[in-house]
């Protein structure tokens, strides 16, 4: 009798008698924990329906202010919408409209967003940022710019945030013409009129550095040079998104800090005007856009400006301008902080940025070339925890790389994490979603669009990965995940369907139940509805909130509000649809609610089994036939066992492991759900396998909506080896 201590290494594309004893041949709708083992992945569950049209294409981001407010933000079909964790939808005032919007083909690649405190800035990746005309830095923001400190809207008492007065960038003074010149300060002319504006050009004490000043109140003022456009056009730049002290969002262009010193040479435009913006994002307390091959940092503390502040010196908090190179073309086009700085990318290229004591200062930034990876530029970078993972694309397949700094050193690798199997993940990879708190990752890829691929991995404390599992969670056949968010243990997605685009949500949390239910109800998509009884035809009418997916597969589970029929199926057979979206059946059904929604099967197979020596390595010579096969399981209601002995015709038994005969081993199958309370059950099954090794298929799966949880397995066998039985 041989074991296998666990079924959690997920599935392994490597020749079966290389491969870790708890890695798997397939895995399908399941959750690998190293607490718990498998069992069958939680359901998704709806929320709203965000959009009556069948888009496939929808950028959401995710807002995580504290414990209280947590916002998901779906932007699609030109406009934004936000949801509270309760589906709640938050009213949105395009305080500006929705211009800014305009121009993008695809929501999911042209749209980046991040949120810094209460703003969240989005950018518009087709835009190109430009100047504003002449004269428009003489000129107060318009009552409708959203900046620092400041909101739309009024308080409780009615009054309206900030007064209307106070701008947090004051308008430039109008300075017509330059009135002279000098070489250096101490020359200005003591007389001069009030407004009148000088250019110094310098000496060797200011390393002959040219500035101009303007008098202002008997002093001088460093200003800018006369007939020259100074203002940023605020309607080309990114956005912000605001909470409101009612609940509600206000989208509006965001406040830029217009050019205060200089002129087109000393103080020039940021390197993002002429140029739309690939990337925004936050570190250390700079607002910062990746832009070609440049990344850009706002004044430290100062969101809104790009400018130098003063001509005489460079102060530590300035404008920070840094571009990356290389031998290669090195458009950046992702950015994300990592343990020692930021990580940077172009499409073949990685570099870190990072910084010195002094901190982030134009002195003491330091950017250079890491590793050459191609990188699929639609998922970007993904941090989680202290490594960071991006996708690889060739062949028709993707694989994920794990990017990590090496411990005691400078160097830095990038491994990759589907080396043992390689052609799981098809190409086409739009988005990696990082749980931290799960360690986990779930990748989004066009290549098999109704389904999210799943790595589960654990660190040990020497630094070893006791779980390295890769597994595929299927939805509905021709359904689409758009997009998708982590938040607080949910998997937030957005899913298009035949009859709109929905917002749905899977709770990960192990103890996670439906509170009309005292235990999970494994159902896709699942809502709560209400029927409505006719005594005359004795039928009971069901109203659904979406077109199902498929009408075999939909299903209607009794709530715990049936007392002496909790949790069990409304019997498929008696189902009469009147409509596509009402579902009649026979006989008094109305007394509590009923949790609806799409079946869905878990599913694993075993790898092939083999006799292994004392060094863990598998026999291949002789003739191995498999006996028996007993796995335990835990909190268990329901499952089937499917054994082809040759690789042929499958042999199944469906199993309720509370309902097995003591003394005859009789198997009762699903029909027991539809007439009795599911029994969870904690135990061990053996059944029999009469075959080969290398042509035996084991699989076991559950297509109901009970739990069930596997530990681990043992398999019983003769081994022959020429004329010697083992």
């Amino acid at each position: 009798m041989k074991s296998i201590p666990t079924l959690i290494g997920g599935v392994s594309q490597q020749p079966a008698h290389v491969r870790s004893s708890d890695q798997l041949e397939s895995q399908t709708n399941g959750w690998s924990s190293i607490a718990l083992g498998l069992s069958k992945r939680a359901p998704s569950e709806l929320i709203k329906r965000i959009l009556d049209t069948n888009t496939t294409d929808a950028f959401i981001h995710t807002i995580n202010r504290d414990v209280v407010e947590r916002f998901v933000v779906v932007i699609a079909d030109g406009r934004i919408r936000v949801f509270d964790m309760s589906g709640n939808e938050r009213t949105v005032r395009a305080a500006y409209g929705w211009e800014y919007l305009d121009g993008v083909t695809r929501f999911s690649e042209d749209i980046n967003a991040t949120t810094v405190a209460d703003y969240t800035f989005i950018v518009n990746r087709k835009k190109t940022c430009q100047m504003a005309a002449m004269g428009a830095d003489t000129q107060p923001d318009e009552a409708y710019q959203i900046w620092l400190n400041r909101r739309i809207g009024q308080d409780t008492n009615g009054d309206p945030f900030g007064p209307a007065e106070r701008y947090q960038y004051p308008p430039n003074p109008v300075i017509a013409a330059l009135s002279g010149v000098v070489q250096r300060f101490d020359k200005l002319p003591e007389t001069a009129n009030e407004g009148a504006v000088y250019r110094i050009t310098g000496d060797e004490s200011t390393g002959f550095t040219s500035y101009y000043v303007r008098r202002s109140g008997g002093v001088w003022d460093e200003c800018v040079a006369p007939n020259q456009i100074n203002a940023i056009d605020y309607r080309t730049m990114p956005h912000a998104l605001i909470s409101e002290i009612d609940g509600s969002f206000t989208f509006a262009p965001f406040s830029w800090a217009p050019r205060r010193v200089g002129d087109y040479d000393t103080n020039p435009d940021p390197a993002f005007i002429g140029r739309p913006i690939t990337k925004v994002f936050f570190y250390q307390n700079r607002l910062s856009f990746l832009v070609d091959e440049n990344c850009v940092m706002s004044v430290s503390g100062d969101f809104g400006n790009f400018w130098r502040m003063t001509q005489l010196d460079y102060l530590e908090s300035d404008v920070i301008d840094i571009g990356a190179t290389s031998t290669r073309v090195s458009r950046l086009i992702d950015a994300t902080t990592h343990n020692d700085g930021i990580l940077l990318t172009s499409d073949q290229t990685q570099f870190s940025l990072t910084n010195g004591e002094l901190g982030v200062t134009t002195a003491s930034l330091a950017i250079r070339p890491t590793t050459n990876f191609a990188v699929n530029a639609r998922a970007g970078l993904t941090p989680l925890g202290s490594e960071i993972y991006f996708a690889v694309e060739r062949n028709g397949h993707a694989m994920i790389r794990e990017y990590t700094r090496l411990a005691g050193s400078d160097a830095t690798t990038a491994a990759d994490v589907t080396a043992h199997c390689p052609r799981y993940i098809p190409a086409g990879v739009h988005q990696i979603v990082a749980a931290d708190d799960l360690s986990t990752l779930f990748v989004l890829t066009d290549g098999a669009p109704s389904s999210v691929f799943v790595y589960q991995f654990y660190w040990t404390s020497s630094d070893e990965k006791a779980q390295s599992a890769w597994h595929e969670w299927q939805f509905a056949e021709g359904s689409k995940v758009v997009s998708a968010a982590y938040l607080n243990g949910d998997v937030y997605l957005i899913m298009a369907h035949s009859d709109g685009l929905y917002l749905e949500r899977i709770e990960l949390e192990p103890a996670a139940k439906p509170v009309q239910a005292d235990n999970q109800i494994y159902i896709d998509r699942r809502t709560v509805i209400r029927g409505v009884y006719d005594p005359v035809a004795d039928l009971t009418e069901f109203v659904l909130p979406y077109l199902p997916s498929t009408q075999d597969g939909f299903r209607l589970v009794r709530s715990k509000g049936f007392t002496s029929q909790a949790e069990t199926l409304i019997d498929p057979d008696t189902y009469r649809w009147i409509a596509p979206t009402v579902i009649g059946v026979i006989g008094q059904h109305q007394t509590a609610d009923v949790l609806a929604g799409q079946e869905y099967d878990f599913s694993f197979e075993l790898s092939t089994q083999y006799v292994r020596n004392s060094r863990g390595e598998a026999i291949t010579t002789g003739r191995t036939q498999l006996r028996t096969m007993s796995i335990s399981y835990t909190g268990t209601a329901f499952f089937s066992t499917s054994v082809s002995p040759y690789g042929l015709t499958p042999n199944v038994e469906e199993v309720l492991p509370a309902k097995l005969a003591d003394f005859t081993g009789k198997v009762l199958g699903s029909e027991s759900l539809k007439l009795n309370q599911p029994a969870y059950h904690s135990g061990s099954y053996r059944f029999q396998i009469y075959g080969q090794n290398t042509s035996a298929r084991i699989k076991i799966s559950n297509r109901t909506h009970v739990a069930c949880t596997f530990v681990h397995a043992e398999w019983e066998a003769q081994y022959h080896n020429r004329s010697r039985t083992i």
